[in-house]
């Protein structure tokens, strides 16, 4: 009898079953040809990631300093990386197969296969690999251009001449009308692939706002063509796969369409030093905003049959689509949901500072200044994936079940960071979507009617209540429902920033709805709101603006900062935790009537919990017996007596 009455044994070590690791902190990025791997930089080392996956593969040894600029060849084959050590450093990328399988606890790291101690005499910031995979163009801040054999690692061309920075590259190789649509590995890796190809160019660009077109066929140094139209940097550079068009953009705000068949058809190139051929400006379109990258998509992919389309990404944090001939937007692809009461710090942060165009599965995929990749699909016009690259100082966190479904228990996860914006993951895939609103950090997050509700309190003096909506995608098999987040509801009223917040815990599945709130200010207030008139599933067809809630009743609850606040199980107690080293008993009167805006409520004192010697950070109900435990500065955890408050 004694032995099925002993107290069970509690488990003291668990196991990790998954990691949010940083995956983006400060550098450039790459993306292969196929969308599923993504190259990131995380301090000075360069991750691999499995994109359906979001698992980190391996990382790459480098040289203990920052990566200042990386590219994938678009065999997928190789990656060339170069640090600020100017050395370049050339990695062969991990098969598909290998990708895939089941990561180990240990980090793994992949050596370099071939190495250039000094590329360059001052830094590298940009590269383009040609459609070949054999040659990679690296641009230096010394005003120079080299072209690199990637399987033998010495210099082909080099090209100076540039009024400073080189800032973009692009390859122009135009097939002879007898060579094969796809090179074989024998001719990438023989010596000579000039025989294959009609045309070999180069483009760059530089801070002297000239575009310069070199030909990698003639014997020649200086450029073929210098095209002077941007008054500014250009930042990038698009030739159409028919080798018609030239796309440049940049930090002057416009798009420029240069006519390349006319030039390069109707003049023959001469071998001659000093000669040049003269392209001229097909199109000027202005675009109101400064250009971080640009290219020229394939019509299919907009879902137009003809007509040369371009993307551009930049200033404004959004992707848009441009018909040429009409210099109108056709699409527009969001990235971060700005909202209109947000501050300026948010849509700097929401800034796009590169992208890259995937041909093979219609995506565009943006990096942003907060350290975000936004995957965009072309063909369904939606934010199909996005990854959160650096999550800093995590300062809450909770689980969420925005769906009823049957095991979808806690499948999200929110944070709150030491930003405006709230984090939402999927516990499952790590796709992650950024809540906006606050405009100021958020310090507090709280769940309510089951998880289905989040609730948030900042510094901006506010809380806001979110509740989810879900929008299919639209495929033909019925998956991909994305589960979108709105601001129903805001709470103002505190004069200091909202440090704590805690919903009623009584929900009832058969008849679901709120009751009430609490919210704990540093202005030493807690108020109790009403919340049973605030949607669980906000409209997904119309914009309705969130609903301004009012206080039931207000306390002065404490002399300091109030840390924390927890509501019993029975929605009969609420406990408070407060710097000035006491925690607070309260009973809640909480009352509906029936009607819109009859509910009644008050807050009133039972016990003051005194005996720590420091602030109390945290307190918590047991939800099995009547005890409320405290957590404090003085390292000590107390459990408290709700019969006696001893």
């Amino acid at each position: 009898m004694n032995a099925s009455h002993a107290p069970r044994k509690l488990r003291t070590t668990f196991r990790k079953t998954k990691v949010i690791p940083p995956l983006h902190t400060s550098g450039p990025f790459a993306v292969s040809s196929d969308g599923r791997r993504l190259v990131t930089c995380v301090d000075d080392e360069v991750v691999l990631t499995d994109v359906d996956s979001a698992s980190e593969v391996c990382r790459f040894k480098g040289d203990t300093t920052p990566v200042t600029a990386l590219a994938i060849t678009p065999s997928n084959t190789h990656l060339i990386v170069v640090y600020t050590s100017l050395a370049l450093r050339i990695y062969e990328l991990p098969s598909l197969s290998s990708s895939t399988e089941a990561p180990t606890s240990s980090t793994s790291y992949i050596p370099w296969v071939r190495q250039i101690a000094r590329a360059h005499d001052g830094p590298v910031h940009v590269l383009a690999v040609d459609p070949t995979s054999s040659y990679v163009a690296s641009g230096s801040a010394d005003g120079h251009v080299k072209v690199w054999d990637i399987h033998r690692g010495f210099v082909t061309h080099h090209f100076g001449g540039h009024g400073g920075v080189v800032s973009a590259l692009a390859f122009d190789f135009q097939k002879a009308p007898n060579a094969s649509s796809t090179p074989t590995k024998k001719k990438i890796d023989s010596a000579d692939t000039t025989s294959t190809w009609k045309s070999m160019r180069l483009v760059t660009g530089s801070v002297d706002s000239r575009v310069r077109i070199f030909d990698l066929k003639l014997q020649r140094t200086d450029p073929v063509a210098i095209l002077e139209g941007h008054i500014s940097v250009p930042r990038s550079l698009s030739v159409s796969s028919d080798g018609k068009w030239l796309v440049t953009a940049g930090r002057d705000s416009v798009i420029l369409v240069w006519d390349l068949y006319s030039a390069f058809s109707s003049q023959s190139v001469s071998t001659k030093k000093g000669t040049r051929v003269e392209v001229k400006l097909a199109k000027t379109i202005p675009v109101l905003e400064r250009v971080e990258a640009a290219g020229i998509l394939l019509a299919a992919d907009v879902g137009e049959e003809k007509g040369l389309k371009v993307f551009t990404a930049g200033e404004k944090g959004v992707v848009k689509v441009w018909d040429v001939n009409s210099g109108k937007v056709t699409m527009t692809l969001e990235g971060h949901t700005v909202g209109a009461d947000s501050s300026e710090a948010v849509e700097e942060q929401g800034q796009i500072i590169n992208a890259i165009y995937l041909s093979q599965t219609s995506t565009i995929v943006s990096l942003h200044a907060d350290q975000t990749i936004l995957f965009h699909s072309l063909k369904t016009r939606t934010l199909a994936r996005q990854f959160i690259g650096y999550n800093d100082q995590i300062i809450d966190a909770t689980f969420l079940s925005p769906t009823t479904t049957a095991g979808q228990t806690d499948s999200h996860l929110a944070l709150a960071t030491n930003s405006s914006l709230i984090r939402v993951y999927d516990a499952t895939t790590l796709d992650a979507r950024l809540l906006s609103g606050h405009t100021d950090m958020v310090l507090c997050l709280d769940k309510g009617a089951a998880g289905r509700v989040l609730a948030s309190g900042s510094k901006d003096k506010s809380a806001r209540l979110w509740a989810p909506s879900t929008v299919s995608e639209g495929d033909e098999e019925g998956e991909g429902r994305e589960i979108s987040w709105h601001c129903v509801a805001i709470c103002e009223g505190h004069t200091e920033s909202v440090g704590a917040i805690a919903f009623s815990r009584r929900y009832d599945q058969s008849s679901p709805s709120l009751r009430f709130m609490i919210t704990g200010s540093q202005d030493r207030t807690i108020k109790l709101w009403d919340v049973q008139s605030v949607p669980l599933s906000p409209s997904s067809t119309s914009e309705q603006p969130p609903l301004r809630l009012k206080s039931l009743s207000t306390q002065v609850a404490h002399e300091k900062d109030i840390n924390s606040l927890d509501v019993s199980t029975n929605d009969q107690f609420l406990a408070t935790a407060s710097q000035d080293r006491t925690a607070k008993i309260y009973s809640i009167e909480y009352s509906l009537k029936p009607g819109k805006g009859n509910a009644k409520g008050d807050l009133k004192l039972l016990a003051t919990l005194k005996g720590h010697k420091r602030g109390v950070w945290n307190v918590k109900f047991s939800k099995f017996d009547r005890v409320v435990a405290t957590a404090s500065g003085d390292k000590s955890v107390k459990l408290w007596s709700l019969e006696n408050f001893a």
